[in-house]
């Protein structure tokens, strides 16, 4: 019967266009009910298809009608494109198995489809579907079994009053999606992506406004960029999205969960185990900006907040407007989440903290314009001493430097770093742009005294430009748990005195006035104070440092290096560090003039003190023969030595000269000693090498 049959076969070698398309569906429908012997093939060639966008090239379709058997329809297309872009189908080919050719309806129960080349590479699907020519109405439904290691089904009718289409994904890996999806977006090479993608889809339009809805769930996620900004672990999250046409525009509701795993983005550490993130955002989308009417984020035990937003979608996408309020941030999750990170590498960066801060923030094209935040019940330590207890304050900081701007203020119970501790205390300031500045006193305890700062003002804080004014009153501080906090031998005494200015400009910081501690029964004024590049790798300090009338018995006695009784004055001029460490210097320690004190020295003074001037070993053996042998400690006269540093070499001299060098100690009365100095150049490494050595003989810890 097949081979008596006859073939009627149609050719174009010009455009066909869509209303060609539909003469020829109306023809093949009449030719297929015609009486069987007349035909058992129908054949049509084009060399190109036209319908609207859509351009078919090299196109082929095949009809096989036979009696008593199965009919058969296959299509072939070189080449698939709509509109002008890169995308294209190559290679297709269609194979129906009965198809419904009887105008008007037109369809397949199950066709097999194979694309050999598309933007996400080969395809093989299994499609069916049915279209009426009398009521311009059909429906759809196209499976690929396997795609990106899942299966994809999509299903849609249409109709003149609309259509509507629906979809699922289930399985799909997110490996493999990421090399199909690289034609459109592609992630840096050095980026690692894992994990499972779920999805469901639902749209309709037409005669009513576009309505598209969205599921797409990520599972077992991990993700990690070059240089760890970014990661994910075991990570699970869902978004959900509806999507709607408004005003030549669109409305837009997007929830977003983090529900399983950990992601760090930047410094920010999510545990959304311990902490499930929600975030809502809704608002529309016209002309390449999208207004957010209203956000909100929560996490239990962490945060909780709202806000709206305005943002540009153009080529440099920004943030033109936006309002955040921080209804609650909760510590210790807040610390952990959003600060450790960024603190890790300070002496903040293992704090256990408590309380809860609130707040607005308000923003302006991608920069922070207004912050007014409230800090409640809030308490954190670390086990290096740093404490602060029952903190609570209002900060309130505008970026512009004329902007109105609240007073804040900060206030705690008790507080302590470093060794040093206070009790209640509260700082009342004004912020704004990089500039802040106090706006009453600022009365800070620390131990038994306090620091009364009358004025504090930072101008361009950060800024090559920054400037700095500050004055102060020391209430007087007892010097030993000062020494023990900074690592001192213990000393008795009080410091205090006024602090009469302070000022940076520029590089330099200068003190205005006389720092003055009275210590050892004595008073030390430093003077001439300057600080250069302080903030640096290689700071410079320059000072000039008197002490007048100070107990050497309380110096030696807190030194360790014996027992020394009288008066001394010691100045340090010229004093210049670079880097903390000594550079030049004046320095002279001489019994003060005037003094009527008992002068005595003990043998263990005696012996540090001749190992400074290079005279050591005449001086031991004095004291181990004779009759200096049965004596614990001598008369003096006068005491004293000098040092010029220069060039890592000082000059050194004493009291007065003496025989064959200069007087260290200049005995009197009986019994007597002197200690003669005999070396005029000294190493300044050596000689401190050697004072630390007989501290540290003497069980004194010098840092």
């Amino acid at each position: 019967m097949h081979d008596s049959g006859v073939t009627a076969r149609a050719r174009y070698t010009r455009r066909v266009t869509s209303r060609g398309w539909q003469l020829l569906l109306a023809a093949w429908a009449a030719l297929a009910g015609a009486p069987a012997p007349a035909i058992d093939t129908l054949s049509f060639e084009a060399r190109e298809i036209v319908a609207g966008d859509l351009r078919l090239s090299q196109f082929s379709a095949r009809l096989a009608l036979h009696p008593g058997a199965r009919t058969a329809a296959t299509l072939a297309i070189a080449r698939a494109q709509a509109g002008a872009g890169p995308a294209r189908l190559e290679r297709l080919h269609i194979s129906c198995r009965d198809p419904v050719i009887a105008d008007p309806r037109f369809g397949c129960g199950a066709a097999e489809v194979t694309i050999g080349h598309s933007p996400v590479g080969r395809l093989s699907l299994a499609v069916s579907g049915e279209y009426r020519t009398d009521s311009a109405a059909g429906a759809g439904r196209a499976t690929l079994a396997h795609f990106a290691g899942g299966s994809v089904e999509v299903q849609g009718r249409g109709a003149a009053r609309g259509w509507r289409v629906e979809g699922h994904a289930t399985g799909l890996q997110m490996a493999a999606l990421r090399r199909l999806l690289a034609p459109w977006f592609e992630l840096p090479a050095s980026w690692t992506l894992e994990g499972r993608v779920g999805a469901r889809l639902a749209a309709h339009g037409g005669a009513a406004p576009l309505h598209a809805e969205a599921s797409i769930a990520l599972t077992d996620v991990d993700l990690s960029n070059e240089d760890s900004t970014l990661i994910a672990e075991k990570a699970a999250a869902s978004l959900d999205l509806a999507v709607d046409a408004r005003g030549g525009g669109y409305g837009f509701d997007a929830t977003l969960r983090g529900e399983r795993g950990q992601a760090l983005a930047s410094q920010a550490l999510f545990d959304f185990g311990a902490h499930p993130l929600t975030m809502r955002a809704r608002g529309s989308w016209r002309d390449s900006v999208a207004t957010i009417d209203r956000f909100d984020a929560a996490a239990p035990q962490l945060l909780a907040m709202h806000g709206e937003a305005r943002v540009s979608l153009g080529a440099a996408p920004a943030l033109t407007r936006g309002r955040v309020v921080i209804e609650a941030l909760e510590f210790p999750a807040a610390y952990t989440s959003l600060m450790q990170i960024r603190l890790a590498a300070t002496d903040f960066g293992d704090l256990v903290t408590t309380g809860r801060a609130s707040g607005t923030i308000e923003l302006a094209d991608n920069a922070l314009e207004r912050a007014d935040l409230r800090l409640e019940g809030f308490s954190t330590y670390n086990e290096r001493e740093f404490f602060m207890k029952e903190v609570a304050g209002e900060l309130h900081w505008a970026a512009a430097g004329n902007a109105a701007v609240a007073p804040s203020w900060l206030a705690w119970s008790s507080g302590g770093a470093y060794g040093l501790s206070g009790g209640a205390s509260r700082v009342d300031f004004i912020a704004r742009a990089a500039d802040f500045a106090l706006t009453r006193p600022w009365h800070m305890p620390i131990f038994d005294g306090a620091i009364d700062i009358h004025t504090l003002a930072v101008s361009d804080m950060g800024a090559p430009a920054m400037s700095l004014r500050f004055d102060a009153d020391i209430d007087p501080i007892s010097m030993p748990p000062l020494c023990k906090a900074f690592g001192w031998p213990e000393f008795s005494g009080r410091i205090g005195g006024r602090i009469p200015g302070v000022e940076l400009r520029g590089n330099e910081l200068t003190v205005k006035g006389d720092i003055e501690a009275r210590v050892f029964d004595g008073t030390i004024v430093t003077s001439h104070l300057r600080l250069v590049d302080p903030l640096g790798k290689w700071p410079r300090f320059f000072a000039d440092v008197r002490g007048r009338n100070l107990d050497l018995g309380l110096v030696t006695r807190t030194f360790a290096v014996g027992s020394i009784t009288g008066r001394l004055d010691a100045d340090i001029l010229g004093l210049e560090l670079f880097g903390w460490s000594p550079v030049a210097f004046d320095a002279r320690l001489e019994t003060a003039a005037g003094d009527r004190s008992r002068h005595r020295i003990s043998a263990r003074a005696v012996r540090e003190l001749s190992n400074v001037g290079g005279g050591g070993g005449g001086v031991a053996q004095a004291l181990q023969s004779g009759v200096l042998q049965f004596f614990d400690e001598y008369s003096y006269d006068r005491i004293g030595i000098r040092c010029r540093l220069a060039n890592d070499v000082c000059l050194m001299s004493g009291v007065e000269p003496a025989p064959n060098g200069y007087y260290i100690v200049k005995g009197s009365g009986l019994p007597r000693i002197d200690i003669i100095g005999n070396q005029g150049r000294v190493n300044w490494r050596q000689l401190v090498g050697q004072i630390v050595s007989g501290l540290d003989a003497q069980g004194v810890v010098v840092d």
